[in-house]
């Protein structure tokens, strides 16, 4: 099976997030409208498309623990589960906004559009606070290792995080410019501070093993819409654990280090999708509908 080919694709200069619900009664067309998403935006030449699905919707997907809505000591990841993300990514603004047209126009009746957040690169790849992002690109063995399920009958399938943050940028930015560093663990040029505290971001982040491409592959980017700036984190996984591990971390459960980051920044939203492998978008489903 293989994977689909947009998680081997950064999320470009120009990137977005539909996240939509699935209408009553329509269960039924809902394979055939998303094997026409994935058909007609797959073949857009500079076009890179992720599609996930709730894992539920898939009944080769095994039943798994809940992962949101997760809480900690001092913050909260809630959950605003839907049925369907795609993520689209393109070098031309044009091309982004006119794949989400087509996700809408594809999948009208069927489909019911939750949240859009649209957003990409920052002068040369900064977040919203102007630190350097996205320093580490993984190589397309590193996604084919981390991010996609190698065996049984998920395989050439990835499992997705989806979550958006707003940032505080006038709470952060009443930081000295050293203090916004120590929180973030990073210069803004991306060096690391070599005395940053175990709560920095960095720490926090890697405390579950994460981090330089391992365990998940990062897909996310800022945004900027209707006032609001923050992050659109996605992230590629071959092992839904890995998620649990990564936001314990950063919520400090357990008695953990709670992440620094997280009293700028406020977690609004995210779900858990699966996104199937290629093949499973063209083949003629079972009565019994399964991913392998």
């Amino acid at each position: 099976m293989l994977p689909q080919e947009g998680l081997f694709h950064s999320p470009g200069a120009f990137s977005g997030v539909a996240v939509l619900r699935l209408n009553p009664q329509a269960h039924r067309q809902l394979r055939e409208v998303v094997s026409a998403l994935h058909a007609e935006l797959g073949a857009a030449e500079g076009l890179y498309t992720v599609l996930g699905l709730q894992p539920a919707l898939l009944p080769g997907a095994p039943a798994i623990s809940t992962l949101l809505p997760r809480e900690g000591p001092t913050a909260r990841f809630p959950s605003t589960q839907s049925h369907v993300l795609v993520q689209v990514s393109a070098g031309e603004r044009e091309l982004l906004l006119w794949s989400l047209r087509r996700v809408l126009a594809l999948s009208k009746a069927v489909l019911t559009l939750q949240e859009e957040v649209l957003g990409g690169l920052i002068r040369e790849g900064r977040d919203a606070f102007g630190f350097r992002d996205g320093l580490s690109a993984p190589t397309r063995e590193q996604v084919q290792r981390n991010a996609v399920v190698s065996s049984g009958p998920l395989a050439g399938a990835s499992w997705l995080l989806y979550l958006r943050f707003q940032q505080d940028l006038e709470r952060f930015g009443r930081l000295k410019p050293q203090a916004q560093e120590r929180v973030v663990g990073r210069t803004r040029d991306g060096e690391r501070v070599v005395d940053a505290p175990a709560e920095a971001h960095i720490h926090r982040a890697r405390a579950s093993g994460a981090g330089e491409n391992q365990f998940l592959i990062r897909r996310g980017f800022p945004f900027r819409q209707g006032g609001e700036e923050g992050m659109a984190f996605v992230a590629a996984s071959a092992d839904p654990d890995y998620y649990q591990r990564s936001l314990d971390a950063l919520l400090g459960v357990g008695g953990q280090t709670p992440d620094a980051l997280l009293r700028y920044v406020t977690p609004v939203g995210g779900g858990l999708y699966l996104a199937p492998p290629r093949d499973w978008f063209h083949a003629t489903p079972p009565s019994q509908e399964a991913l392998s």
